[in-house]
This record gives C-alpha cells, structure tokens and sequence, in this order.
C-alpha cells in the first residue's frame, strides 16, 4: 500500500525532481487524478450504508457529512419490518405530495433528496426508528504526512488495542492507516497495513481488524500511521502515473517518459474496471445475461 508520503516521494523520484516545489506540484496532480478516476464509475470500495433515527413529526433529516450520491432506495425499519421507498425527482411532485402537511405514519412511502437533506414521505409519526440509507462516499484529497513518533510497546495479537510510547495519536487519525514494522528482531511487527478504528488517547488506539502479527507485549518497535486513498491496494499508484503523464506531457516535456506513463495508467485504468467494474462474480458479462432466452417461449421448426 502507498500511503500518501509514499505517493509524493514516488513522484519526486521518478519525475527526477524531489524538491520541495515539485512535490507540491506532484500532490496537485495526483489528487487531480484521484478524483478522476474516482469519478468514473459507481465503484463498490466507495459503497457505504448510513443510518438516521427518526424524530416524531419531522420529515427532513440531514445527509452524512460523506455523501456524494444515493446507491439504492432507502428504507425505514420499524421494529423487524423494512419499509422501501419510490423516490421522488422533482420539487413540484414532492409538493404535491405534501399538500396536507399534517400527514404522519410509520410507512413511508416516498423520499426527496434536497440540500443535503433526506425527506420522507408520509413525515415519521414516532421517535426510535431507523432510516437506513445506501450511498457512495465522497472523497477527500490526500494531504497528510506520515505519523512516525514513538514506537509500540503492545499489540497482542488476535486483539484491536494497540498501545504506544512516546506518541500523541489523535482522534483525527481514525481512517488511516498504521503498519508495525516487519524485522528479524523479537518485538517487531509484520510489516502489513491494518485500518484504524479510533483513536482512546495519546497512546491507545483500536483497529478495524484483529492484529494477525507475533503478540508484542513489552516492546519498542518502530511503525507507520499513513492516510491512504480508498483505491483497491494494487491500484493506489495509478494517480501517479497520470500524474508523470501530464507531467512529462506539459511541465516537462519528454515524449517518452509521457508515452510510457500514459500507457501505464490506461492499462491500470483498464485492469481496475475489469476488476472492480462490476460485483457479480458471474464470468457473463451484462449484455450476455439479459440475452438469454427462455426455450420455453419458442418453438423449433
């Protein structure tokens, strides 16, 4: 995995120019073509699914600080029972609907998606009930420097809790992401990535997953908290061959060097939409599935 320090230094290194201005320029082009390629599709590492809790007679509730565009029809839940809903597209309709604004239920038919917000329709008659809704994250740019400081004196394994001296972690390095630093001495980690859940104190963090690494139980090992991009690991360098794409296109020109990174992004472009392009693990692709014909509807002559 590239966090991205390892993005930025990567640039500098291939570019041939690790100075302190081309390495801003270098983050400037890869985030460009983070969000670029973020953009071109609906892809399932950006799926999340929020919750709300409904509040008595109100029909409005704010979106997730997160939420770039809707996936699939919310619903309410109301004790074991899903209620869906049809989506209402326009400001005339969902006003239409709401002429008689005195209407409330615990079966929502419909939603609205307004200015950040979620309406449903009828308005929620009770408190306590939770609207589910399906969405797709947006993104922010990579900006963060590596956190370094201290070492780790804990890590049993099988266990979340990590436990470090010398740190000041923050509740803001929840999200990123921290490596051990895999050695041949006792008391080392195993050099893999694992996602932090949140941050206890200065010295106490919790992962995603359970530390799958040989038990630390008094040491001193040396480790890495870096934000990473949300791309399929084997894709986290693909923005920076675009990057040295337009970089050797325009601010340095160098025909080859642009061609060789031009081709290296499209085949990356290429290879992630094979893999991530769609969810079935079906080897037919879309058109060959809705082909198929019933044999029963037609006759041989």
């Amino acid at each position: 995995m590239f966090s991205y320090t390892a993005l930025r230094n990567h640039f500098g290194k291939l570019s041939l120019d690790n100075s302190s201005a081309n390495l801003t320029l270098g983050d400037t082009l890869i985030n460009s073509f983070y969000r670029r390629i973020l953009r071109k599709g609906n892809w399932p590492f950006l799926e999340r699914t929020g919750s709300i809790t409904t509040v008595a007679s109100t029909q409005f509730y704010d979106l997730f600080f997160n939420y770039r565009k809707l996936l699939d029809s919310p619903y309410l839940t109301v004790s074991s029972t899903q209620y869906p809903m049809t989506e209402v597209t326009t400001r005339a309709q969902w006003n239409i609907l709401n002429q008689t604004t005195t209407t409330t239920s615990n079966q929502p038919t419909h939603y609205y998606i307004f200015n950040g917000e979620i309406g449903i329709y009828p308005t929620s008659a009770s408190a306590g009930n939770t609207l589910t809704v399906p969405y797709l994250i947006r993104v922010k740019d990579l900006s963060v420097a590596d956190y370094t400081t201290g070492t780790i004196v804990t890590a049993p394994n099988g266990d979340e809790t990590i436990t470090g001296s010398g740190t000041t972690w923050t509740s803001q390095m929840a999200g990123r992401w921290m490596r051990i630093t895999d050695a041949d001495a006792a008391g080392s980690g195993d050099g893999v990535w694992y996602e932090i859940d949140s941050v206890t104190s200065t010295t106490v963090l919790e992962l995603v997953e359970k530390y799958n690494g040989t038990s630390i139980a008094t040491g001193s090992a040396a480790y890495t908290i870096g934000q990473m991009s949300v791309l399929p690991e084997e894709f986290h360098e693909t923005p920076v061959y675009g990057a040295l794409w337009v970089y050797f296109t325009s601010v340095k020109p160098e025909p080859t060097r642009a061609q060789l990174y031009k081709e290296l992004y499209t085949d990356d472009i290429r290879d992630l939409l094979k893999d991530q392009g769609s969810k079935t693990t079906s080897p037919a692709t879309d058109s060959e599935i809705y082909d198929l014909l019933n044999p029963n509807l037609y006759v041989s002559l």
